[in-house]
């Protein structure tokens, strides 16, 4: 979130260069983050009126805040995406690129997976489970028509594939489809690639100037993230508290534990993979992490995602301009690893039999289910059921679990925010490779 430096040659539209704010940015963010937590805490299960009163009053605030980062989703990938394809760099083949994103997606998804088995299940195993209590969770759970029928539906690649191609690309905008867009962006792009020099300069030119608009108008934005961060977090914290016990806490603990786990691994990988430094990649990565957190919307992170890169770790257009939008809309790393920390507590808890075989099949469904989910809180959505009873977990099991979800999909944005920066810092190996050394510290 700090404004670019000299040597990007990005100036204000008065000529001057944006004065750099995202330390004290950062800093007055955590402060409002804490401030946050402990007031929603402290005031948990209060019965006064007032508390009601200010928690009504500040979330159209926090609303407002959410709705406007929304808001530049859309056109900040577009703009970028165009701005990167026909800039200088559009010799390079964004296919080839798309594909190494792709194919390092799906490694991480697999690995994130074996890792999260690896040490849960033993995990798992030491939580005493009670067959009358979970008799009686069971019996607590009113089940919706809607998810007997998601529990009947099966995975179809072809549907999702067909699900790419909108039949209207403006219907697909105001729903906020980014990976439609993103197909269709990629294919204009390459469409305007082939016109000759002066009409693709002028493009060139246009795509460029909308991108740096956008950019201005997303650091407006990002001035009022310790307001934003300081009404959610205390939203979130006055609605749950601490008051979950036993069984759920038990899950929330589980599975949070292995988020965060997987976030802290990210950061020596991405500094060893990408050439860069854990120092850079956690400035880089901080202010989108506090955006996380406070939104659950790894979508949202998106602006702040790209200022980092492009101002801490000096990523080129073709990064920030669409491996990150490209990774925000279909790279939820989260899923192989939240949903296998779930699969195996509750098969534990309700005695489900769950062999290799099944823990297997359930991975690959979760992971191709993970690259159609939204980057919003509750993108998964009720369709992620199908999985778990194709796996052999009650219907009632999933949906117990679903009403203390909150809590992990925090660190599940985390996660996917850290892990969108971890991609565009790896793939921009080669380019670090050819710079000759890592980029120096501020």
């Amino acid at each position: 979130m700090t404004a670019p430096d000299d040597d990007h040659g990005t100036q204000s539209p008065a000529g001057r260069r944006a004065p750099a704010f995202g330390k004290s940015l950062t800093a007055w963010s955590l402060v409002a983050l804490v401030i946050g937590l402990t007031a929603g805490i402290l005031l948990h299960g209060s019965t006064a009126p007032w508390v009601s009163t200010l928690a009504d009053a500040l979330n159209p605030l926090g609303q407002l805040w959410v709705r406007a980062l929304q808001m530049t989703v859309v056109p900040l990938v577009v703009t970028q995406l165009l701005a990167a394809m026909m800039g200088p760099e559009r010799d390079r083949s964004i296919g080839a690129l798309g594909g190494k994103a792709l194919l390092l997606f799906v490694a991480m998804l697999i690995a994130a997976a074996l890792f999260t088995i690896l040490i849960a299940a033993p995990l798992v195993s030491l939580y005493p489970a009670d067959p009358d209590t979970a008799a009686s969770l069971r019996a607590g759970v009113a089940v919706p028509a809607s998810a007997l029928q998601a529990a009947q539906e099966k995975t179809s690649l072809g549907g999702w594939l067909v699900g790419l191609v909108p039949d209207n690309i403006f219907a697909a905008a105001v729903a906020g489809e980014l990976l439609p867009l993103l197909l269709f962006s990629v294919l204009f792009g390459l469409a305007a690639s082939q016109l000759p020099a002066a009409p693709r300069a002028q493009l060139a030119t246009t795509f460029r100037a909308l991108a740096d608009s956008m950019l201005i108008l997303i650091r407006w934005i990002l001035v009022a993230t310790p307001l934003g961060v300081l009404v959610l977090t205390f939203r979130l914290t006055l609605g749950v508290g601490l008051s979950a016990a036993g069984f759920f806490t038990a899950f929330v603990v589980l599975t949070s534990g292995m988020l965060l786990l997987c976030t802290a691994l990210l950061y020596p990988l991405s500094a060893l993979l990408g050439r860069t430094s854990l120092r850079e990649f956690a400035r880089a990565v901080a202010p989108a992490q506090l955006v996380a957190v406070s939104t659950r919307s790894s979508l949202a992170a998106l602006p702040a995602l790209i200022e980092g890169a492009r101002d801490h770790l000096r990523l080129s257009g073709r990064m920030t301009g669409f491996v990150l939008p490209l990774s925000a809309s279909v790279f939820k790393l989260n899923r192989t690893i939240s949903s296998s920390v779930k699969v195996l507590f509750l098969a534990h808890v309700f005695g489900v039999p769950l062999g290799p075989g099944a823990l297997a099949t359930f991975v690959a469904t979760v992971l191709i289910l993970s690259f159609s989910a939204l980057g919003v809180p509750g993108g998964g959505g009720v369709r992620s059921l199908a999985a778990y009873v194709a796996a052999g977990i009650p219907v009632e099991a999933y949906l117990i679990m679903e009403a203390v979800d909150t809590i992990p999909d925090i660190f599940k944005t985390l996660l996917n925010v850290t892990g969108d920066m971890s991609v565009a810092t790896i793939l921009s190996r080669g380019e670090r490779g050819r710079l000759g050394a890592v980029v120096p510290a501020k």
